[in-house]
């Protein structure tokens, strides 16, 4: 279908609260990870708050309780449930995938949030580098398990976070698809931290943008979002960097609730519902990204058979859902 021709309605400054003036939004589901801090609080509260029905999905469940708490204080009709899941465990992250399809929910937009920036010599609880073990693969994991649901809820969509950053992930123009795969599971262990968190969100581009060819014509639409250059938030708390970097760049930052703009903007706008496989910033879609690798479909086919082995190896196989 040909797009109609759009007009800008939002900028960088926009709040999220802005982008929901005028959608209706009651009797949605929006199944989030990564509620609890950042721009992710803002999310759940204002779709929350618009009447959808929110799935809070967090490891830290006195902060999701406080949070669903602070929301019911601002509308006590509001529909707020929460899921434990630990993305640096992946068994944990396929038992939240189970317990969601046990509730019998329906998904109309799963934002796959949650995300970390940490010093390079980080873990997961499955001896994984840390940027690809939560960024990429525990995302993957719940994607896969949710995935049939979203597919019987469309129109249904699915929201990426994204970052510039993902130009920073270490691919030299010599390098094969064995050697990129590599590079996006971190196994390079000189790595910095800037750039396993590039690799990780490259990884999660390809992604998304397979998501797109594969899933489009179930009419389950993908986007995957950068929420701004120097948004307000602690993804960067354990990184000195990341810290002086924000630090500095304070006087010109958004704050969460405009960092959340756009993807809230993608995951409701009627006016993109039909506009699907974009890169998206300040509640628009351009064309700042590393394109070539991106749009490689032979690396996104790879990329998605070795995540898959990758959960299977730790979880078993996906069972029929």
């Amino acid at each position: 279908m040909p797009e109609t021709k759009r007009v800008r309605q939002f900028h960088s400054r926009t709040y999220a609260d802005e982008v929901l003036k005028g959608i209706d939004v009651a009797g949605k589901t929006y199944a989030i990870t990564g509620t609890t801090s950042g721009i992710g609080v803002d999310t759940a509260e204002v779709l929350a708050l618009a009447g959808a029905h929110v799935v809070l999905i967090n490891r830290n469940l006195r902060a999701s309780e406080t949070q669903k708490r602070k929301i019911l204080e601002k509308k006590p009709d509001a529909k707020v449930d929460i899921i434990y899941c630990d993305l640096s465990d992946l068994k944990t992250a396929r038992k939240a995938g189970e317990e969601y399809l046990k509730k019998k929910w329906p998904i109309h937009g799963l934002i796959l949030n949650a995300g970390v920036f940490q010093p390079a010599v980080a873990k997961t609880k499955d001896g994984l580098e840390s940027h690809f073990g939560v960024n990429v693969l525990a995302h993957f994991t719940l994607l896969r398990i949710l995935l049939p649901v979203v597919r019987l809820s469309a129109p249904s969509r699915i929201v990426i976070l994204s970052s510039t950053l993902s130009s920073r992930h270490g691919f030299k123009k010599s390098m094969g698809i064995t050697e990129k795969l590599k590079i996006l599971q971190e196994e390079k262990a000189s790595a910095s931290s800037l750039q396993l968190y590039g690799a990780s969100k490259m990884a999660d581009m390809l992604i998304a943008f397979k998501l797109h060819r594969d899933e489009y014509k179930n009419e389950i639409s993908t986007y995957f979002v950068h929420p701004g250059d120097g948004v307000r938030t602690d993804i960067f708390r354990d990184s000195t960097l990341g810290k002086v970097l924000t630090v500095l760049s304070t006087p010109c930052i958004k704050n969460c609730s405009q960092g959340a703009a756009t993807t809230v903007y993608c995951a409701t706008h009627p006016e993109v519902e039909k506009i699907s496989g974009k890169y998206w910033e300040s509640c628009w879609d351009n064309d700042k990204i590393d394109k070539k690798t991106a749009r490689d479909e032979e690396l996104q086919e790879a990329l998605w058979k070795k995540l898959e082995e990758l959960d299977d190896g730790i979880n078993g196989q996906v069972t029929a859902f």
